[in-house]
Parts: C-alpha cells; structure tokens; sequence
C-alpha cells in the first residue's frame, strides 16, 4: 500500500517501488523548469509550474484541485493545446498523462528551451 507525502520526490519513489510498477513509465522522464499554462473543460487556463516532461505525461505544481481521470490541456510555449488526463494528484502536485503521446523530437525541442 501506498502512503501519501506532500514532497514530490518521495511521491515519486513510492510509485517507483509501488508493486508492478517497474512497467508504469511509458517514457523517461526529462526534468524541466516552465512555466505553462493548464485548463479544464469549460474553464479559463491557469499558469502552472511543470516540473518534469516525458512523451507521455508530464508532472506540474498547481493550485488547481484536479481529480484522477479529469480532462485537461496543456499550453506549452510554441505548441498547440496537449489533451491530458489527470492520473494523480497529491496536495498541490499532479501527474497527467497525454491523450496523444508527443513526438520525441517535440520533447526534446520543449525540453532544450
């Protein structure tokens, strides 16, 4: 069983190490610091702090009380809205995974900015 912390390194080594999860990470994770923007359906966007990006999903710091399963979109710097899922969130922490998975090359361009 998963316990809970409010830091999201330890949140991060709980999932690791979490039973089966050895093949939960579609794609490495790339650390990033950047700003974004975040929206839900029907609501006006957010800025958030993104603070690791993959192929698949990305991690943000956000103040928004975003339940597991909600639809969201994602505004990077230069790139059209990214559909989303929330697949986690803990205190002001969330983890989401891409609807469409981005191309590496569209990684690594968001990430070398």
């Amino acid at each position: 069983m998963l316990q809970y912390s409010s830091n999201p390194v330890d949140l991060t080594a709980q999932l690791a190490t979490a039973p089966g999860a050895e093949n939960a990470r579609q794609s490495e994770r790339q650390p990033v610091e950047m700003g974004a923007g975040l929206r839900q359906r029907g609501a006006s966007g957010v800025t958030v702090a993104i603070l690791d990006l993959s192929t698949h999903g990305f991690r943000a710091s956000t103040h928004l009380d975003l339940m597991p399963g909600a639809d969201v979109w994602l505004k990077l710097p230069g790139l059209e809205a990214l559909h989303a899922k929330v697949a986690w969130a803990n205190a002001h922490y969330v983890g989401c995974a891409f609807e469409k998975p981005l191309h590496p090359a569209v990684l690594q361009m968001v990430v070398s900015r």
